[in-house]
């Protein structure tokens, strides 16, 4: 991380001449400028006044990151069988709801075929009592109609269980993406992964449009930083490519080992060119300034650790003290 520095000096003065020493001839500036000399040591040197000018400044922040999916997640069978077929393969693209595998388990298809038997004859004996009784209720006990009725509704509770583990055979995308790898073969024998403490995986899925772009911002920057930040991103590996987007979120805590503070930026990519994986340069605005006085770098004198600059006031030069920043 880098933090870029300007190429003047911001300043805070009444005063408007300032003395900048120049190894150049003498010549007429272009600028609201003039030339004079200063003898110093019997020496004649050149130096160069100016005036200080109104100016417009960014400060912002160089950071690295890493970018990563949007979701990613491992997807499971949740029942056990046999995988019958594998629709998508890594690379496919897939749709919410969109089956991408398909088992088999011949135990799972006859508990549903017996109890949706058991059901239809269950429904037929209470409609059969059930007509009965309004018709003739001297001739039929109502304690056998519900009886009837409690039997044909436990059954109709059983079809609804068996039909969940029936479409518990589809393995469906939980949202659009794209196949990043396959772990299983047609034929491979899978646990369910709601009962089982290591099942195997099938296929692994990733949202990657949009794409989320995560940094790790130092401590000494994280006041300047809030959501909607607005935020430049390149990557090397997209020469040309400039992306203007904003801070998305923010972790609002500091990693105790690195003292950095995670920020996540979101990034449109309809056309997948932003690979999960890929380095990126995040550059972050944080603060503008505008109609500032300001001087040229070159005017800046050192002296005791304390920035001054040479002020012509009155046909004397004077030292004064400058605030950079």
């Amino acid at each position: 991380m880098k933090t870029l520095k300007y190429k003047y000096i911001v300043i805070n003065l009444l005063t408007t001449m300032l003395v900048v020493a120049s190894c150049r001839t003498q010549q007429q500036d272009n600028t609201n400028s003039t030339n004079t000399t200063i003898a110093e040591s019997g020496k004649i040197q050149s130096v160069e006044v100016v005036k200080p000018q109104k100016r417009s400044f960014v400060s912002e922040v160089l950071i690295t990151g890493t970018a990563r999916p949007n979701q990613i997640v491992i997807l499971y069978a949740m029942e056990s069988g046999y995988v019958k077929e594998i629709t998508k393969d890594i690379g496919d693209n897939v749709r919410k709801g969109e089956i991408i595998a398909e088992l088999e388990n011949p135990e799972v298809v006859r508990q549903y075929e017996e109890m949706k038997a058991q059901t239809a004859a269950k429904k037929s004996i209470y409609e059969r009592l059930k007509s009965t009784y309004e018709k003739t209720p001297a001739l039929t006990p109502l304690q056998l109609v519900e009886d009837a009725q409690a039997e044909y509704l436990s059954v109709q509770a059983a079809l609804n269980a068996a039909r969940y583990r029936l479409s518990f055979l589809q393995v469906k995308a939980p949202f659009a993406g794209k196949i990043t790898k396959r772990m299983v073969d047609i034929g491979a024998l899978v646990q369910s992964g709601l009962t089982q403490t290591n099942p195997q995986g099938i296929v692994e899925l990733q949202e990657i449009s949009p794409i989320r772009l995560t940094i790790p911002l130092p401590e000494s920057d994280i006041a300047t930083i809030n959501k909607g930040t607005q935020v430049t991103v390149t990557f090397p590996e997209l020469p040309g490519e400039a992306f203007k987007v904003e801070v998305s979120r923010t972790a609002d805590a500091l990693d105790p080992a690195s003292r950095t503070m995670q920020v996540e930026i979101d990034i449109d990519n309809p056309k997948e060119l932003i690979k999960p994986g890929m380095y990126a340069k995040a550059l972050i605005h944080i603060s503008s300034r505008d109609e500032v006085l300001s001087l040229p770098v070159i005017a800046q004198v050192i002296w005791q650790n304390q920035p001054f600059v040479l002020v012509v006031k009155d046909n004397k030069v004077e030292r004064i003290p400058v605030r950079i920043g």
